[in-house]
């Protein structure tokens, strides 16, 4: 099998496994070519091979490993090879089936794993510490689109859905198709899906923790929603604590304790966030108590959103933070800078604004403590965007978020710079001060040096002693190797630009 007959059927399968949003952002772009008779694929920059490294790779090398045996592992680095359209898929009756074909639908026709299952695995996959799970493959993270004619089919249902969103207090913008997905919450994630298909089976109660602005809320109500789309007749309630609260203190005033019991254990359904603030309301808990004891044995759905850990809630009810931990607890972590690009490209696309993937980078690097100040930095952006007429660059960005750039401004070190760049080539921090010269040490450690230079006010000697004691000649030769070199290597000088970036923001 040739380069031209492998990279189309290539490009079918993923686009029949992946999200369609990761599709056209990551793989769609990438171009391919052949290098001393090694198949490459090409990111366009750096960062795009990162990614692709990253979340993709698995999925191609499998390919090619079915598809073309014979032929050695895929290279993948930046550069810009030959485009090839996808090949079509088995069914939309273009021809007859190939061999490559016909292995797909046989692939196709064996059943789909369902969201239980990836989940499952997923947190068979967590190290005994409770850390990051173990690389998994980037097409487990959502299941498959469904047909079109099974979406005309539940057109009935989705609009009886729509109606269901005043009574369940659900926002029908928080679903799984405009989720985000990253290291920070795919398992998260997964345990949702498998929620959604099988609500009170599994993971009774769900507890779902993190710091504010992360997507708790995003999360959780999608699982309502997804089920309203299933089951239409579903009664499901979302609401905030504190909703709950009042709502008990109203009985209490008015002596109707029968009819909040019958409000809330009539619900399939039910999700109520930040439970922490029923802490301290020992009425309010102990009605809770009951509350919970219902959804649990009726194999009812509960879910819970919070800031912590069950057993970190000061003040709760000893019995409640127990029943808190009995089903599945999972924490959302900060979005890693892949989410918060793929974030704010999406955010673009449903906005229908153009923005520049540097501009993307540079405010995804600017705010990286959570969603919701992400979210807003981009309609800031957005806002100067439209008001300017102009697509979004650096330079409007800069200017849309100067207060922002202005309060995270930080001195650059030499130490901040060697910490940023092995981060960046996914070295470490001894290597580039240590003595080995092989390529893929030696070049990081130049343009350490070279950004050394441009960015502080150290003098050749002092930089050579910052990294490692060296001689300011071979400081000198380094920094004017990285000059010639971003005149000459279109991804060194990526590289570099993209390490300025990060430094100074």
């Amino acid at each position: 099998m040739t380069l031209a007959e492998f990279w189309p059927h290539c490009l079918r399968r993923l686009h029949d496994t992946l999200p369609v949003q990761q599709f056209q952002t990551w793989v769609a772009p990438l171009t391919v070519g052949e290098e001393n008779g090694v198949w490459v694929v090409y990111g366009k920059n750096q960062f795009a091979v990162n990614m692709l490294k990253n979340s993709f790779a698995a999925a191609i090398e499998a390919a090619r490993a079915e598809l073309a045996p014979d032929m050695p592992a895929l290279l993948f680095k930046t550069g810009k090879g030959q485009a090839y359209a996808m090949a079509p898929s088995v069914s939309d009756g273009r021809g007859a089936a190939g061999p490559s074909e016909k292995k797909e639908a046989a692939a196709k026709a064996t059943p789909k794993k369902s969201a239980r299952d990836i989940v499952a695995e997923r947190m068979k996959q967590l190290p005994p510490d409770g850390g990051q799970p173990r690389p998994a493959a980037e097409t487990e993270a959502k299941p498959a689109a469904k047909p079109k004619s099974e979406t005309a089919r539940s057109q009935p249902a989705r609009a009886q859905g729509e109606t269901h969103h005043s009574q369940t207090n659900l926002s029908p913008d928080y679903t799984f198709d405009t989720l985000v997905e990253g290291k920070g919450n795919r398992i998260a994630a997964a345990a949702a899906q498998s929620i959604a298909e099988n609500p009170g089976q599994g993971y009774n109660p769900f507890f779902l923790y993190g710091s504010t602005g992360l997507g708790k809320t995003h999360l959780v109500q999608a699982i309502g929603n997804e089920l309203l789309k299933n089951k239409p007749d579903a009664k499901v309630r979302y609401m905030h604590s504190d909703d709950y609260v009042r709502s008990f203190m109203n009985a209490v005033r008015t002596n109707s304790y029968d009819v909040f019991k019958q409000q809330y254990k009539q619900y399939d359904l039910l999700i109520i966030d930040d439970i922490q603030f029923i802490k301290g309301k020992d009425r309010t808990m102990e009605e809770f108590f009951y509350l919970y004891n219902h959804f649990h044995n009726k194999k009812k759905q509960l879910i819970l959103t919070c800031d912590v850990l069950p057993t970190q809630i000061e003040d709760m009810d000893a019995r409640l933070k127990s029943r808190f931990s009995w089903g599945l607890t999972l924490e959302l972590e900060p979005p890693e800078l892949e989410m918060r690009v793929a974030i704010l490209q999406k955010k673009a696309e449903a906005a229908g604004v153009a923005l520049n993937e540097d501009a993307a980078f540079f405010i995804a690097n600017l705010i990286r403590s959570n969603v919701r100040e992400l979210e807003g930095a981009f309609n800031r952006v957005s806002a100067s965007s439209r008001f300017l007429k102009k697509p979004i660059d650096i330079d409007l960005a800069r200017n849309a978020l100067q207060d922002i750039v202005a309060s995270s401004y930080k001195v650059i070190t030499a130490d901040l710079i060697i910490d940023a760049t092995a981060k960046y080539y996914r070295i470490k921090i001894s290597d580039i001060l240590g003595k080995k010269r092989t390529r893929n040490i030696a070049r990081p450690r130049q343009v350490a040096m070279s950004l050394t230079k441009e960015l502080t006010n150290l003098s050749l000697p002092n930089i050579g002693d910052a990294f490692g004691g060296r001689d300011h000649t071979t400081v000198m030769h380094g920094v004017k190797a990285v000059a010639k070199l971003r005149e000459e290597d279109p991804e060194l000088a990526q590289d570099y630009e993209k390490l300025l970036i990060i430094i100074q923001n």
